[in-house]
């Protein structure tokens, strides 16, 4: 882009922003239209990781199984609850059983299961931006809906990715790649936003930028930081620094 002398124009990082408010606001939009951000749901947008730990093992009581830790649980997640199941029980139909009980327990407790601070102000902020939004999550279709319904957030996202609507869980990286192509953009535009290990190997195995969610007490920081993600955030409206600067 040339140019021209004009005590009226500056240049800021390459690109031409007059000293107009109409001008400017212009320029963020055409440039934040070529991004995109996929979340991760438990732990990155919602606090409701002990909420499921809870429910797994009502669920397990319920049809006369054993209770599981919460390792013995955490262990699996980034894959929706019936495959979990699957992998505890080793009998499909009492992993179906179960996952019944679990989806009524959620809905009673999805209630009280709320977005962590600051969440709902950065999905504003980045939709006031016109930078496009999905959600790829280890949830089941099922209970996604049930704990989603109360904050209406549908309305941000492109696309609500479950894990039952892919052949491989994350890390694979096939709910992003599935994600970015209904966004229409290339997956190495795209940044993935999520609170473990693997939701930042999937980003990378799918070319996305990798975002470490660290608001979450319960997230192992260390663990993030090994894994070397483009980004590292303590409070979600951080987020929004990638886009404002």
């Amino acid at each position: 882009m040339c140019i021209h002398p004009n005590k009226n124009n500056r240049k800021v990082r390459g690109v031409l922003r007059q000293d107009t408010s109409r001008v400017t606001f212009v320029m963020v939009k055409i440039y934040m239209k070529n991004n995109g951000v996929i979340f991760d749901c438990d732990g990155t947008l919602l606090n409701s990781l002990g909420h499921a730990t809870t429910s797994f093992n009502w669920a397990l009581e319920n049809i006369g199984e054993l209770r599981r830790t919460p390792e013995e649980i955490k262990r699996f997640f980034g894959q929706a609850a019936n495959r979990i199941f699957l992998q505890l029980l080793g009998d499909e139909a009492k992993a179906s059983k179960a996952f019944d009980s679990y989806c009524n327990h959620q809905a009673e407790l999805a209630v009280g299961i709320d977005l962590f601070p600051g969440i709902q102000a950065l999905l504003q902020g980045l939709k006031n931006l016109d930078v496009p939004m999905a959600l790829v999550t280890g949830r089941h279709e099922r209970d996604l809906e049930v704990i989603l319904r109360r904050h209406n957030l549908g309305n941000y996202f492109v696309t609500m990715i479950a894990d039952n609507h892919l052949a491989k869980s994350k890390p694979a990286p096939d709910g992003i790649l599935l994600a970015a192509s209904r966004m229409k953009l290339d997956p190495k535009v795209t940044f993935y936003v999520g609170d473990s290990t693997i939701d930042l190997q999937a980003a990378k195995a799918a070319g996305a930028k990798a975002i470490a969610a660290l608001w979450d007490p319960l997230v192992d920081v260390d663990a993030m930081s090994k894994e070397k993600p483009a980004h590292q955030f303590k409070k979600p409206m951080d987020l929004l620094s990638i886009f404002e600067s």
